[in-house]
């Protein structure tokens, strides 16, 4: 029987540039009841809570900037490990404006909540669910790193610190950062950085990559073959894939709303699908169509599909990959953290002695693909399992996915949103 699978790989990388190194020497839902949103200490709940506050600051300004036909899409738990990174050595105001920016503000003991946080996470329970979280340190030869970053950097994020000669070796120092990333992304990711971004500033980049790969909890058995409308207008022919289940639904005036469960149902996909351009622009701008944690909160139209019952639904959705990879310092400068990239006010002295630090640039690529094999080898065969015309199927209220949509991929236990954004333009597994 054919299987489903959804696999992408996402990275965040940061880039410090060295500004005088020196030799050695919103509104996306309440906490749960019985948690503040500002309690004294930051718990693992609160880092997810943290993903999406962020992830609400940032992903706005990223859509306002974006072609409507460019498929957008972060993961908020790869964006915050990369930051967090940077954050562990940031101090005074810097360290003020990352907390803020990552919904860290009131965060003690960082490092050994991300250690329980992600233990939580890649703990999938399910042989049919792989969930990989990875961090790294590179930094440059001669850098005075502090003992103590390096120390709570591995104990928390197991990020290990590898030296590389970004000066006197660019080329090289490339090759074994996009290793690992190819190694941490399966081949999914194979660059994230060029030798002609480094130079004799450059300091350290600090790495995340998150890797998932999950088979649908009931798999897609048709496809057929139907016309998906872009952002602009355009219509391009895709591959539909097809199936009639019970789902977590809702429709409001604005849209559509369904949750695809992964096996043994610890992941779920959320695709939230407007009634049209206007509205997914809107939802955009202000992510109020969105609920991160599916909350309790279902007035003035806002979707909650907790507040649901799983009713009995046919779902056609495109078969397809798609990439995102662009800089995100743009961004996440309007979204509050300004001081950290400017070379006069950041404060990264935690991280090196004797160096005066600032973030250069903070790049990120995901990549997701979406079909109902299960495994790439085989995606190729399911091609050919077409509907014919003479099958009857029962009458159910339909959800055609054929026009630009959100997506979530989220972890029930915890809410943390491993993938949200916007796919604008589907590309075809033949």
């Amino acid at each position: 029987m054919p299987k489903a699978a959804l696999s992408f790989p996402l990275l965040a990388i940061l880039a410090l540039g060295g500004c005088a190194m020196s030799e050695p020497a919103p509104n996306i839902g309440p906490p749960p009841a019985g948690q503040s949103e500002r309690s004294s200490e930051i718990t693992p709940w609160g880092l997810t809570y943290g993903a999406a506050v962020m992830t609400s600051k940032v992903y706005p300004h990223l859509a306002a900037a974006a072609d409507a036909n460019a498929n957008l899409f972060i993961s908020p738990v790869s964006l915050s490990q990369g930051l967090g990174l940077a954050y562990l050595g940031a101090r005074g105001g810097t360290r003020e404006e990352i907390g803020r920016a990552l919904g860290w503000d009131s965060a003690r003991n960082v490092p050994a909540l991300i250690k329980s946080y992600n233990a939580q996470l890649t703990d999938t329970g399910d042989a049919d669910t792989t969930l990989g979280i990875a961090n790294a340190l590179w930094l440059a030869k001669g850098l005075p790193i502090r003992n103590e970053y390096v120390a709570e950097a591995h104990a928390g994020f197991g990020a290990a610190p590898e030296t590389v000669d970004y000066a006197g070796n660019p080329a090289g120092a490339a090759e074994r950062i996009n290793g690992w990333v190819s190694r941490e992304t399966r081949g999914r990711i194979s660059q994230i950085v060029s030798p002609s971004g480094f130079g004799d500033d450059t300091a350290a980049v600090l790495t995340n990559a998150l890797y998932f790969k999950a088979k649908w909890q009931v798999p897609f058995e048709e496809t057929e073959t139907r016309t998906f409308t872009r952002g602009d207008g355009t219509r391009i022919p895709i591959t539909m894939m097809k199936r009639i289940g019970r789902f977590d639904y809702r429709e409001t005036r604005e849209g559509q709303v369904i949750a695809l469960p992964y096996g043994g149902d610890g992941f779920v996909m959320e695709i939230f699908l407007p009634r049209d351009a206007a509205t997914l622009r809107r939802w955009e701008r202000e992510l109020k169509g969105v609920d991160f944690f599916a909350g309790e909160q279902g007035g003035n139209d806002r979707f909650s599909l907790a507040a649901e019952q799983a009713r009995e639904m046919r779902i056609v959705l495109p078969r397809f990959e798609a990439r995102f990879d662009e800089s995100v310092k743009a961004a996440l400068i309007a979204a509050g953290m300004p001081s950290a990239f400017d070379q006069q006010r950041a404060d990264l002295s935690g991280l090196a002695s004797g160096a005066r630090l600032a973030i250069d640039d903070v790049a990120h690529a995901t990549f997701l693909r979406v079909d109902e094999e299960g495994t790439e080898a085989a995606a190729a065969t399911a091609v050919k399992i077409v509907v014919t015309s003479a099958r009857i199927e029962p009458q159910v209220p339909e959800m055609v996915v054929d026009r630009p949509f959100l997506a979530t991929l989220r972890d029930r236990k915890s809410g943390a949103v491993l993938f949200f954004g916007r796919i604008a333009d589907p590309t075809a597994i033949p």
